[in-house]
């Protein structure tokens, strides 16, 4: 009887699908809130050349990257962030030096202008506050989108994010996802073969030990390849039927078509300026023939899934609080409010500082509020 029922418990253990592992990645939240974040953070940054939001927008970055739990992950993801920042600095001086322009002068440097048949391009020269600021504001950009995606790819569960693509798109989704966790991977494999030297007598410093670091790395990256093809291979990944095999020819029309109108629509908007409503119209019709071309390639496509997650209410309001933010931002940019589209040129002005604009960013906050109150509820659960 105890037999029995030991049995029982261990198959409906087995049965129940292990949210609370998936869930425990990123701190409670699902891939849906995730991804709602991220594509809003994303578009939110790109719709502003305010520097005091762009600073703002890093602020948040960083806290809700810091609000994560620690793990081998995100010790991988910290030297990519700080490679990402570096970059993004050294994008100010590099700016400076391809020419600025403005009214403003901080200090000259010897100028070098090639010739026409080289582009007549300039080194040097005047270095203007305008183009300081003008340099800063895209460097904060760059910094806040690597804050973003370090966050999110610390945060979100790949696996279950995989589960959200299209059928069309599953195998896609998969040599994706494979490539972003590389990075990361192979950095938690350096660290560990550098622990592994270091115990054995062997000092990781200098050129040198790079090649005793390449090798043991490049052999576990590609027996892990190895691994992950026969996986697959084995649950019959990619095998499709005659009928699915074959693309007719309307499938490809529309692919091609939805390239050729969004490549058309983007060229009308960069080109003529402003929002030429044929550009627009094109962008619309593009988008509207790639989801439709999609759609159509994923119905011959069979998709089943172990285990159905369903939305909690800390996701649900994630992705509302991310969506309302991104919401917020297209309206101040749509009315030309709260001085969202700052130009620091001719002459350099000091930017506006709109409540709303704060308050959107705030929004944004909310992976961090969940992670830190949901650390604190498990805590004191745990405590009682």
């Amino acid at each position: 009887m105890a037999r029995s029922e030991a049995v029982r418990g261990a198959t409906g253990a087995l049965a129940r699908p292990s949210w609370a592992g998936a869930a425990a990645i990123g701190g409670g939240l699902q891939s849906e809130a995730w991804l709602a974040w991220l594509a809003a953070a994303s578009i939110a940054v790109f719709l502003t050349s305010n520097p005091l939001y762009l600073a703002t927008a890093c602020l948040v970055g960083l806290v809700v990257y810091s609000s994560l739990p620690g793990g081998r992950r995100r010790q991988a993801y910290s030297l990519i962030v700080k490679i990402g920042v570096l970059f993004a600095l050294l994008s100010i001086p590099f700016n400076l030096l391809t020419g600025s322009a403005g009214a403003s002068v901080l200090f000259s440097l010897p100028r070098l202008t090639f010739p026409g048949w080289l582009g007549g391009a300039t080194l040097g020269g005047d270095a203007t506050a305008e183009s300081l600021v003008y340099a800063g504001s895209r460097a904060l950009r760059l910094i806040a989108l690597v804050l973003f995606a370090a966050a999110f790819n610390v945060g979100v569960n790949h696996y279950r994010l995989l589960r959200l693509m299209p059928a069309a798109l599953k195998q896609v989704g998969v040599v994706v996802t494979v490539a972003v966790l590389l990075i990361p991977q192979a950095l938690v494999q350096t660290r560990a073969l550098a622990e592994a030297q270091r115990l054995r007598g062997r000092r990781v410093r200098g050129v040198r030990s790079i090649a005793g670091l390449t090798v043991p790395v490049l052999a576990g990256a590609l027996e892990r390849s190895i691994q992950r093809a026969e996986s697959l291979d084995a649950r019959g990944f990619g095998a499709l039927g005659p009928a699915v095999g074959r693309r007719s020819r309307r499938l490809s029309l529309l692919a091609i078509s939805s390239a050729c109108l969004a490549a058309l629509g983007g060229f009308g908007y960069f080109y003529y300026g402003g929002t030429p409503l044929f550009a627009v119209a094109a962008l619309a019709a593009g988008m509207a023939a790639a989801v439709l071309a999609v759609r159509s390639q994923g119905k011959g496509l069979a998709a089943s899934h172990y285990s159905q997650e369903p939305l909690t209410r800390p996701a649900v309001a994630v992705a509302a609080c991310s969506l309302s933010s991104l919401a917020l931002f297209l309206g101040l940019r749509v009315l030309d409010a709260g001085d969202v589209s700052y130009f620091p040129f001719p002459s350099i002005q000091a930017p506006d500082f709109h409540p709303l604009a704060v308050f959107a960013a705030l929004l944004l906050l909310s992976p961090a509020f969940h992670l830190v109150w949901g650390a604190g509820s498990a805590r004191e659960a745990e405590d009682d």
